[in-house]
């Protein structure tokens, strides 16, 4: 017989992630989710954290919990106030200490996600939910500097996607339920976002049917020509396709070759 207090006992690592000789990660070692660093090959896991701060479930977060900018020697952690969900980007030492506000506590009326980062250049993407109005707001965050660049606003969300390599290129996603997605491009230099695949729900006739495309993981190609993406336009259980930057009214399905399991699965 295996008591169930056996299971429920175990601790939980979650999210690792790697710098040089250092292991970053999230942990219930003190009894709450908090963030942890340890040596690689083996140390004495250390609290970044002070012991009162909660972190959420990372698969209920929306986004990254943290992200180590080891140039800065800081993280940017996503820290809510005692459970209320209003997550806010804050920068703490690599070594650990007092969480302070990123970007001069700009965020600090929205509920905030953290998603694409580049630890080279120091730059961060934000999805910013308002709490004083039904609409979502994209953001590019340069770190130390604090500074900001909006990249788009919706109420059905404008979440920054895919990012290319000289960051002036960035793909916004509505969505307005499962599967129904539209994709609009952000490109520096540009004032707004462009429609750039897709009917917007405000365009659309009454009645109109429109294919689920539930866009995910985009990519720009190494040559910024075009962006490679999942998709279910061409299967119910996904696949690739393809999306050129200029001609992009259709999408273009991508083979996958050399599949070595056998039977029905999902992409």
């Amino acid at each position: 017989m295996i008591r169930i207090e056996s299971l429920l006992s175990a601790r939980l690592f979650l999210q690792p992630q790697l710098i040089g000789e250092r292991i970053y990660f999230l942990s219930n070692l003190s009894g709450h989710i908090s963030l942890y660093a340890m040596d690689y090959g083996g140390s004495v896991p250390e609290p970044l954290l002070p012991p009162q701060i909660a972190l959420q479930n990372p698969h209920l977060i929306g986004g990254k919990s943290f992200f180590v900018f080891p140039r800065l020697n800081r993280t940017l952690v996503m820290i809510d106030e005692d459970g209320d969900e209003n997550y806010q980007p804050m920068l703490i030492p690599i070594d650990g200490g007092f969480p302070e506000p990123a970007f001069n506590n700009y965020f600090a009326e929205y509920r905030v996600h953290l998603g694409e980062c580049d630890p080279d250049r120091n730059i961060g993407y934000f999805s910013a939910e308002s709490r004083n109005a039904p609409v979502i707001s994209a953001y590019q965050g340069h770190l130390p500097d604090g500074d900001l660049v909006k990249l788009g606003e919706s109420e059905w969300g404008s979440i920054p996607g895919g990012v290319n390599e000289s960051h002036s290129r960035v793909t916004l996603h509505d969505g307005y339920t499962v599967g129904d997605d539209v994709i609009y491009l952000w490109e520096q230099g540009s004032s707004e976002r462009k429609l750039f695949y897709g009917i917007p729900i405000e365009s659309r006739q009454p009645g109109q049917q429109v294919p689920l495309s539930a866009f995910f993981s985009p990519h720009f190609t190494h040559d910024d020509c075009g962006i490679l993406l999942g998709t279910a336009l061409f299967s119910d259980t996904l696949g690739l396709g393809y999306l050129d930057l200029k001609n992009h009214s259709e999408i273009k399905p991508i083979d996958i070759r050399g599949v070595i399991h056998q039977g029905v699965g999902e992409f």
